[in-house]
């Protein structure tokens, strides 16, 4: 995921700057603003990387395992653990938020398409150590 600049603002500076910041996100009034905004602002790749840190709490939220995240999203064990730990440590309307989110009749649609998607990858997973799963997925059954 990309990084900021090597060269640190001072504080006040980046307050300021933050400022101006949160008050133009919070000026945006509906969904085409904010769609206009977001596709002016930020560039390909940072619109994957938000899509997929969101994503990811969701994911961690949902306490899918580390495989099926990386498999999913594309992206290394080591980044899940450093947002599992971050997780952990937002604050009480971070995690009030995600939930709310996770409730969407949207995101319960995309995790019901995700779990369809992965049950042969879990099956395959587990068919290592679980007869049951093994037969399952020789037999081609993955519901």
């Amino acid at each position: 995921m990309p990084r900021a600049s090597k060269f640190s603002l001072r504080q006040k500076q980046f307050e300021e700057m933050n400022s101006h910041l949160l008050y133009l996100i919070s000026s945006l009034n509906n969904k085409s603003e904010i769609e206009d905004f977001i596709e002016s602002f930020l560039t390909k790749e940072e619109k994957i990387m938000l899509t997929k840190r969101l994503v990811l709490f969701m994911m961690l939220h949902k306490e899918y395992s580390p495989s099926i995240i990386k498999n999913t999203l594309h992206i290394s064990y080591e980044t899940i653990r450093i947002y599992q730990n971050q997780l952990i440590s937002k604050n009480k309307t971070f995690q009030k938020l995600i939930e709310n989110l996770l409730k969407r009749q949207e995101s319960l649609n995309f995790f019901k398409s995700i779990n369809k998607l992965l049950k042969p990858l879990d099956l395959a997973f587990n068919s290592k150590r679980n007869m049951k799963a093994r037969a399952k997925f020789a037999s081609g059954n993955f519901s």
